[in-house]
This record gives structure tokens, sequence and C-alpha cells, in this order.
């Protein structure tokens, strides 16, 4: 058994009960283990957790550090696909509704240091965001083109909960739209 093991079986509990819904012994009963024997990999269920969440911010940051480093046609392609990538709910569905529970709902506990975390991982994704958005306008305007865009992103992020993948797809494109309009 190993930690990597253990994570892989607590993503998706942890992603649809929640943090305080998942229980250390249904994670241990997912891979066949006793629950004390969890402790031989992580100091207690928010060690675990964090560890979750850290990887997946570096998973993250990894996929939209290859979509900036990607060579397109025009900025307006890059960005196209930056925003289409962090707003893709179906790619690693686990994932990403883990992240956004972490992220809306954080273990009371870990709330302050998981906030810190986020912005120091909202900072490096409105880096790359803004070396690319440079090219096309000044500062200022790269400030609110990124103000815009994390809105539309928590948006969309309740919006594919709430409605059909058609007409999630159609607001989708209408926000991507929207935000070009601003380039």
């Amino acid at each position: 058994m190993s930690g990597e093991r253990l994570k892989e079986a607590a993503l998706p509990l942890f992603a649809e009960q929640g943090y305080e819904g998942t229980a250390l012994s249904e994670i241990a009963k997912a891979v066949g283990i006793k629950t004390p024997s969890i402790y031989a990999h992580f100091a207690s269920k928010e060690a675990l957790f964090l560890e979750i969440y850290r990887d997946v911010i570096k998973h993250e940051l990894t996929v939209l550090g290859a979509i900036k480093d990607q060579v397109y046609p025009t900025v307006d392609e890059a960005l196209r696909a930056f925003f289409y990538q962090v707003t893709d709910f179906n790619a690693n569905p686990a994932m990403k509704r883990f992240f956004q529970r972490a992220i809306f709902f954080p273990p009371q506990s870990l709330a302050t240091q998981m906030r810190e975390e986020m912005t120091t991982y909202e900072a490096m994704t409105s880096e790359m965001l803004g070396s690319l958005l440079l090219q096309k306008m000044d500062e200022t305007r790269k400030e609110e083109w990124v103000h815009v865009f994390y809105c539309l992103l928590d948006g969309l992020s309740l919006e594919h909960e709430i409605y059909d993948a058609k007409e999630f797809e159609t607001r989708r494109e209408t926000a991507w739209e929207a935000l070009a309009s601003l380039i």
C-alpha cells in the first residue's frame, strides 16, 4: 500500500462527499486496509486532504503551463485555449470537483492555509495569462481582463453543476465571446 494509492482512493470520495462527509474508514475500505494503517502514510485526515489539494494545484499548473508554452497562431487563440482548459469541468471530473469543493468549502481547520496556497496558485495562473495579455494590452487593462476571467471562471464552475451539457456549452461560449471582446 502506498500513499499514492490512498490519495487516488480519497480524491473521488472527497470530491463527492466533501471533507466532513468522508470518513477515513471509507478511504481505508476503498484500498482494502484497516483505518489505522492510513497513519503510516499521512499524519491525519487533514494532511491527506492537503496533499491531494496540492497535487491538484500542481496538476492544473502543469496543464496550464503546457498551454502557455505551446505555439498558437495568435495570442487570442492561446487565451481561448487557456480559458477552455480551465472551464473544461469534464476533464478529470473528480479532480475538478475536488478543487471546486476545496476552494468554495475548505475544511475550517485548513481554510487559512488553503486560501494562502490558492492565492499563490492564482498568482501563478495570472502570471501565465499576463505574459500573453501584455502582448495585446497595457498593465491596467491586463489586470481588468484577469479579474473578469476569474469572475467568469467562478460563475461557470457553478453553472456546470446547474445546467445540462448543451446549455452549459452555450453559456461557456458566450462567456468566452464576452471575454474575448475585451482583448
